[in-house]
């Protein structure tokens, strides 16, 4: 399945089928992203239920932390 995800496309590994899955194939803590899906901000309690349809558009926006 391919998606575009942050602004390139992507191929997806079959097992990758939610949000959830998404941040773990990426190595991605899922506490320091927001994950913008098709233009809308999807909650971080709704990644392991948030399916992942070919042609989405993901946006992951990591947090960093600076002083």
């Amino acid at each position: 399945m391919n998606i575009r995800l942050n602004g390139k496309d992507y191929a997806l590994i079959e097992e990758t089928t939610t949000l959830h899955d998404l941040l773990q194939h990426l190595a991605i803590d899922g506490k320091i992203v927001i994950i913008e899906q098709n233009r809308q901000i999807i909650d971080r309690s709704r990644y392991p239920d948030t399916t992942v349809q070919p042609g989405d558009v993901v946006e992951i926006v990591h947090f960093v932390g600076g002083g």
